[in-house]
């Protein structure tokens, strides 16, 4: 492997230590990468002090074939900032080799067929507390974590990260659960169930868009050219059925006008209006709309929110910030100031564009950890 470091602003003293530092984590990273090391392999990485400030900022660019990560870290220790920066490029690195392999199309069937035979174990000695006790605590928040994964998956489309066959709402929320029975024991105290899920939902979310960016890069050769589909535009019994039987029955409800109902031009203002929100939110950086979907549309802290999205408040509070203003911008400039400016941040992205949870889905997930008979 090819390897370039530089060092900026550092004294003598402190290179000489550092150098020694970068020396032993280059040969931990060696040993992660394994094959992968090779001499199309280029690591380039560099640390530079700020100023007057006690504050280093260092950076790392590995090239792999066909593949580049990237990993910036800050810290008021330079001996720190390097650790930190070595761990997050090793941290990817593992992530690569992962989804190089095609492991997550194996392994969350085996962790789900390994969850459910656990179950079965369990069920036959009776131990049926903690399964219980886990369904209890996560089902009140079922429905909120569906709709959270939703939009989070709805943005990710949006802007190409994934494809709708990826993975759907129903799958990640799944997953999340099976994960979060595998990591029950190790919850963070500090945070509440459902930030707690949903930093467990990002996480599997950032996964498939990992193996889908893999997955682009490949050409597929083993697949075999798909079949022109069945015309049926001539079938005549088809079009009779479809003409002559109405897709429903139609009930009084559907012709007398509800009185409750907004008026039809404000409905329709306020459903433009709500599907701006989401295009704008599809259109910031993904820790900006995760400080504003986690604080304004679900409430957390900020502190809470800081630990879902793995910053500090005073990033958090900031990137909440610099978010807010990017889309009330953005939708004065297609709806107009004065349709915004009197409403505030929670009810602009109030939206209605909720579902709720299937039932069969909650029936599903109940069952599987429903103590069985």
């Amino acid at each position: 492997m090819k390897f370039q470091f530089s060092y900026r602003k550092i004294d003598k003293k402190e290179k000489q230590a550092l150098r020694e530092l970068v020396d032993k984590e280059l040969s931990t990273l060696e040993e992660i990468l394994g094959s992968l090391d090779s001499e199309a392999t280029q690591l380039e990485g560099a640390i530079e002090r700020h100023g007057n400030k006690e504050l280093y900022r260092a950076r790392l660019k590995l090239h792999l074939p066909g593949k580049t990560l990237a990993a910036l870290e800050e810290s008021h220790e330079s001996n720190a900032v390097i650790r930190e920066v070595f761990a997050e490029i090793r941290r990817q690195v593992k992530r690569f080799k992962h989804l190089s392999k095609n492991d997550y199309l194996w392994k969350r069937p085996r962790r789900r067929a390994e969850l459910r035979n656990l179950l079965k174990e369990q069920a036959a000695k009776g131990v049926t507390d903690r399964r219980k006790e886990y369904i209890d605590l996560i089902q009140p928040h079922l429905p909120e974590l569906y709709n959270f994964i939703r939009r989070e998956l709805a943005y990710h489309q949006a802007l190409d990260d994934l494809a709708p066959s990826d993975a759907g709402a129903d799958e990640i929320l799944d997953a999340t659960i099976v994960r979060g029975y595998e990591e029950f024991e190790a919850r963070p105290e500090r945070l509440e169930v459902f930030p707690w899920l949903s930093k467990l939902a990002l996480g599997l979310i950032q996964e498939e868009i990992d193996a889908h960016r893999i997955r682009s890069l490949r050409v597929p050769t083993e697949d075999r050219v798909p079949e022109e589909p069945m015309d049926v535009t001539d079938d005549f019994d088809t079009e009779y059925y479809e003409f002559h039987q109405p897709d429903e029955v139609i009930r009084m409800e559907d012709i007398l006008p509800n009185p409750e109902s907004p008026i039809p031009e404000e409905a329709e203002e306020i459903r433009k209006r709500n599907l701006l929100v989401h295009d704008v939110l599809a259109l910031l950086p993904k820790r900006w709309r995760h400080a504003l979907v986690l604080m304004d549309i679900h409430g957390l802290s900020e502190s809470v929110s800081a630990e879902v999205v793995g910053v500090d408040p005073d990033q958090l509070r900031q990137m909440r910030t610099c978010a807010e203003s990017f889309m009330r911008e953005w939708l004065a400039q297609r709806i107009g100031p004065d349709k915004i400016e009197d409403t505030t941040t929670q009810e602009l992205l109030g939206s209605p564009l909720r579902e709720p949870l299937p039932e069969e889905l909650e029936a599903e997930i109940l069952e599987k950890f429903m103590p069985m008979e």
